[in-house]
């Protein structure tokens, strides 16, 4: 598979447009078109990397040297890479939140 055709799976699986994926790594709609149709056949490393940490996923698997992670991996890059963005006080509330979640989803216990 091609870096063209990885980086559309990508898009499209996350539920992209291309607008946004530009907007997030600082090129043209235009740019994040033509690396999808494979009109642009040399990114820099540079947009590869940008790219690769806006989907969740390694540089090289972007560019076919390594295994795409399965969607909940990416997912799961995603948050992390937009945690750090956040101030201390966001992200206790969402410590919280993850850790109240994780109890609800906890089976019930035997003495239930």
């Amino acid at each position: 598979m091609s870096l063209a055709e990885r980086l559309f799976d990508l898009r499209q699986g996350t539920k992209y447009s291309l607008q946004q994926v530009a907007d997030a790594v600082g090129v043209s709609k235009a740019h994040i078109w033509e690396l999808e149709k494979g009109r642009t056949a040399n990114p820099s490393f540079e947009l590869v990397q940008k790219l690769a940490q806006f989907f969740g996923v390694s540089a090289e698997a972007l560019i076919g040297e390594a295994e795409t992670p399965p969607p909940v991996a990416q997912q799961i890059q995603r948050i992390h890479r937009d945690l750090k963005d956040l101030s201390e006080r966001d992200r206790d509330i969402i410590e919280t939140m993850v850790k109240s979640m994780r109890a609800s989803a906890a089976p019930p216990s035997a003495e239930e």
